[in-house]
């Protein structure tokens, strides 16, 4: 975790973590759709090389995405540690430490309530709908 978290390396954990993961994983999904919008010839023309455990062909298209996605990597590492980015997350972390978390029969019955609210609205308002609807059908605007 050292060679990630540069500034202070024991604080903020989870929080940079999941940040760092999530928009990785967002890059990879950009440098895929990218990878494929590089369909030009000499863009897919492969070099010869194939990445042995996944057989996949090297063309410079993929030499494009790779480096994007490289560059993007460590652009995010210099993010996460950059101090006003760091502090942020490290104080949201701390922040979440203390939310006191509502218990599983509390959140069911919650839930269950918000579902009979809707489900109320919903009766509720097809019904008005529908007297309207029958009470200015022999109207002409």
């Amino acid at each position: 975790m050292a060679l990630i978290y540069r500034y202070k390396p024991e604080q903020g954990r989870y929080t940079r973590g999941t940040a760092i993961g999530l928009l990785l994983a967002l890059a990879y999904y950009g440098v895929v759709t990218f990878y494929h919008f590089l369909s030009w010839d000499w863009a897919t023309a492969s070099l010869g090389w194939t990445i042995p455990v996944v057989r996949i062909p090297v063309s410079p298209a993929f030499l494009i995405a790779a480096a994007v996605f490289v560059g993007v990597a460590l652009g995010l590492r210099y993010a996460v540690n950059h101090v006003k980015l760091a502090e942020l997350l490290i104080d949201t972390e701390g922040e979440l430490r203390r939310v006191t978390w509502p218990s599983w029969p509390e959140t069911w019955n919650s839930s269950l309530v918000v579902i009979a609210t809707v489900v109320a609205m919903l009766l509720l308002l097809a019904g008005a709908d529908l007297v309207l609807a029958r009470f200015f059908e022999g109207f002409v605007f």
